[in-house]
């Protein structure tokens, strides 16, 4: 015989008590950034009651995953002294969508039954889970000195949606890619706590994500940890003990390697340096010039009816307007970039090139196909054009053997050119898809990597720009209406008001701003919430980078 607990039980616990904020904006989703130097936000589960069933102390110890606080004290004292200090909450953790069912067993094993939207890994991955994922965790009690305790169980915690939003928060890990010249970040997510120090950088010195990695290095050798398993902080300097596998590292790599917990660690509000030692022997490192960058990754420009025009950035980032070379082309798609000091435009005579500084001298016709999807120049200066599945930089194709029989309807680069985000139609559905650039020793890129798929709930995604670095902005659409996506890497995704009959969408890539053309013409900024009108006649949209 089986006998089920009420789920309600469970549902008042698993929202807890909590200190919450009762000022400030409203955000939404993971978005929700609490204080990272404070634990009153914190949600305040009980501690076991003398007497309580396995009943009660099952929906005690769920309420206390809750609570992050000193490794989840508080959930600790449910557990008997076997597993107590064993079990290993940071292994996972299951973001809930319903109420918990439960079963107890006559035999006195509970079996815990939920239906989970997502999931954090050890080293803070966020994935998002299809719909009607389920999870089911088995618990078995026993007592001690009179009271019972849980005696085994998974390493894992359950919290709803809105205690996650408050206790988590969204990190970027920093790897570097190939060429050792770009830092390039990887979102986890992790409690705002002290510890969150020691969480960050054991998930650099874990490495990224299986997608991410032939697009990327690290310059902390392989087999590096911890000496203690701790990053402590004085005076607002991280002080980071590695192990001496560290000392492999040239002394090169060593500034870069210096670079990457750098600019990891100081995301957090109560670190502004690093020092870092081996074996607890102090290391004197150069900083490195690589740094995070926070502003645009380019300058808007608007190809309108007097040509070439800025419309982001001081009045210095305006560039010549090139009446001369555009006037005389029907234009519908462009790129630009001063490493090139080129100009490539998409027209209904093929991709012409030309110089940056001086449009229409050095014109070329570089390629005579009018189907098209996108073209792009890399941080390097070389040329991406998109077209049905195929793929080519600088005329030479790249491989892409994955996409057989998938169509790309739209294509972006990320700003350092380590990642492509891509849409493709697969027939009854377009999809988002995230790839990692492999580029040979002269950095050509020669292959997409195999990519994971993104915001699987999106209703026909159309569009792709990159937000900023780990957020990439999606226009979905449909007969009536649109919205634009604003999807984290690796996190969730908020919604904005979008514009019908969109053509082109492209971000600064800061996170500080976007802009819409319409197929009229009609060029739209969007203002924080809502979208301004600010340019008509415009035929084409780029980042000048």
């Amino acid at each position: 015989m089986k006998r089920k607990f009420l789920a309600v039980l469970l549902l008042a616990s698993l929202t807890g008590c909590a200190t919450l904020p009762v000022s400030g904006p409203v955000r939404i989703g993971p978005d929700l950034e609490p204080p990272t130097d404070s634990t009153s936000f914190y949600y305040s589960p009980a501690t076991p009651v003398d007497g309580s069933s396995e009943t009660e102390i099952l929906a005690g110890f769920l309420a206390a995953g809750t609570a992050p606080q000193n490794d989840y004290a508080i959930a600790r004292e449910y557990l008997s002294e076997s597993i107590r200090a064993t079990w290993n909450p940071n292994q996972e953790l299951l973001i809930q969508k319903s109420t918990p069912q439960v079963t107890l067993t006559d035999s006195g094993i509970a079996f815990v039954e939920v239906e989970v939207t997502a999931r954090v890994d050890a080293n803070g991955r966020y994935e998002t889970l299809p719909a009607g994922s389920t999870r089911t965790l088995e618990y078995t009690f026993s007592e001690q000195a009179g009271q019972i305790r849980i005696s085994s169980g998974p390493d894992v915690t359950i919290v709803i949606r809105p205690v996650f939003d408050v206790v988590f928060r969204s990190y970027a890990v920093y790897f570097l890619d190939h060429a050792k010249s770009a830092l390039v970040p990887e979102l986890r997510w992790f409690p705002a706590n002290p510890a969150t120090g020691t969480k960050l950088v054991n998930a650099l010195l874990a490495g990224p994500s299986d997608w991410l990695k032939p697009a990327v290095v690290s310059a902390i050798p392989t087999g590096t940890v911890l000496s203690l398993d701790a990053v402590t902080v004085q005076e607002e300097v991280a002080l980071v003990d590695l192990s001496a596998r560290a000392l492999v590292a040239s002394l090169s790599d060593r500034s870069l390697m210096k670079a990457q917990l750098v600019a990891t660690l100081s995301q957090l509000p109560t670190i502004t340096e690093v020092a870092i030692s081996i074996e607890r022997s102090a290391q004197d490192i150069p900083d490195s010039e690589l740094a995070v960058s926070f502003g645009p990754n380019g300058t808007m420009v608007a190809l309108g009816e007097d040509g070439l025009k800025a419309v982001s950035g001081a009045a210095s980032d305006e560039i010549p307007a090139g009446l001369s070379f555009f006037g005389s082309r029907e234009v519908t798609n462009l790129a630009l970039s001063t490493s090139a000091s080129k100009i490539a435009s998409f027209t209904s005579a093929g991709v012409f090139e030309t110089a940056l500084d001086n449009p229409g001298s050095a014109v070329k016709l570089l390629d005579a196909r009018t189907n098209l999807t996108a073209l792009h120049y890399d941080p390097l200066g070389k040329l991406w054009l998109v077209s049905g599945s195929q793929v080519s930089v600088d005329s030479k194709p790249v491989v892409t053997s994955w996409l057989s029989g998938q169509r790309i309807t739209a294509f972006a680069l990320s700003p350092e050119g380590s990642r492509a985000a891509l849409i493709v139609d697969r027939g009854a559905t377009n999809q988002v898809l995230l790839t990692s650039v492999i580029r040979n020793q002269s950095g050509m890129p020669i292959e997409l990597a195999s990519p994971i798929a993104l915001a699987a709930e999106l209703s026909n995604p159309t569009l792709v720009s990159w937000f900023d670095q780990v957020t990439l902005s999606i226009l979905t659409s449909k007969s009536d209406s649109s919205n634009v996506a604003l999807v984290e890497i690796g996190g969730g995704t908020r919604l904005v008001q979008g514009l019908a009959d969109a053509r082109s969408l492209v971000a600064l890539g800061d996170g500080s701003a976007m802009y819409l053309l319409k197929s009229t013409g009609e060029l739209f900024a969007f203002r924080g919430s809502f979208w301004a009108s600010i340019a008509s006649s415009v035929s084409a949209i780029a980042l000048l980078k």
